[in-house]
């Protein structure tokens, strides 16, 4: 490996007896260059947004992404436009979990072994799983154990962490495994099913940053495809879609009058206040103060 692209080995980043490290990253400027390790790492976004470079594509990551990164597999994390992050990574060689993964082989194996030749490969490419908001709160608290066990060190802190670790992959393994039985619905609901999974995710993320990749993901299509059948099924495509269920939410905010312009705003999933107020103007022909004046405190 050339010197731009450092090579991480476990011998040198985990502890020999125990090979296993956590540890939460918060950053506006973070920007790793492309590397690559020969160990296992996990890393879930907690807030904010980032980027994230794998397997040669750029990925936008927000609360509830999680990337499991195989043995050999160049990546690299940035903060955007330095917006601020926060990441939990977690860092282990595959033997430590081997174990306890034996009955999940034929779906996680290829996710913690970069095993390019498994069928599976096609729709699990990214090692990029989202977990919505029902399960967000879970994997957090998993994290959260797993980083007390790890920084207390009480007597059976190893089995405990393993224990909770093993958790966590097996959900990773469950949500795969539901994705992958998603083709198998009646042709009939084949292309409009996914559609409204991915709106019903809008509706419920609004507040979120949502690349276009992410409904790719929940769709389970190719982003080019995808962006294709997203607009010749609801009329617009995904970008303006998810801006006019932010401004409907906002207009909504607006006529409780419970709330600033600035803090409905950033409520609906704008993160500059200038933008908010262009993109509303546009939307409804007045501004935001303005749809305040004559609509406010209204049901």
């Amino acid at each position: 490996m050339g010197p731009d692209k450092p090579y991480y080995q476990s011998k040198d980043q985990l502890n020999k007896a125990f090979p296993f490290k956590i540890m939460r990253y918060s950053s506006t400027e973070m920007k790793q260059p492309m590397h690559i390790h020969d160990y296992i790492q996990i890393v879930y976004v907690l807030h904010g947004v980032c980027n994230h470079q794998l397997r040669g594509k750029s990925l936008t990551a927000s609360r509830g992404d999680i990337f499991i990164i195989a043995p050999h597999i160049e990546h690299s994390l940035s903060a955007i436009e330095d917006k601020a992050f926060e990441v939990v990574i977690v860092d282990f060689i595959p033997l430590l979990i081997q174990e306890q993964l034996k009955p999940f082989s034929d779906t996680l194996y290829p996710l913690l072994q970069h095993s390019d030749e498994d069928p599976l490969i096609p729709f699990i490419h990214h090692s990029w799983l989202h977990f919505g908001k029902n399960k967000q709160v879970f994997v957090e608290q998993l994290l959260q154990d797993i980083q007390d066990e790890f920084e207390h060190k009480e007597v059976g802190f190893e089995h405990s962490i393993l224990l909770n670790l093993a958790k966590l992959l097996i959900l990773v393994d469950r949500e795969y495994r539901k994705a992958k039985r998603k083709p198998a619905k009646q042709p009939a609901l084949a292309d409009q099913q996914p559609m409204d999974e991915v709106k019903r995710y809008i509706y419920d993320n609004f507040s979120q940053d949502i690349p276009l990749e992410h409904g790719a993901f929940i769709a389970n299509m190719a982003p080019a495809y995808f962006s294709y059948l997203f607009k010749k099924e609801t009329g617009q495509t995904f970008v303006d879609f998810v801006t006019e269920v932010r401004i409907e939410r906002a207009m909504e905010l607006i006529r409780r009058d419970t709330h600033t312009i600035t803090q409905i705003g950033f409520q609906v999933g704008f993160h500059h206040l200038s933008h908010f107020i262009r993109t509303f103007k546009k939307r409804c022909g007045i501004t935001p103060t303005e749809y305040k004046k004559t609509f406010g405190n209204r049901p």
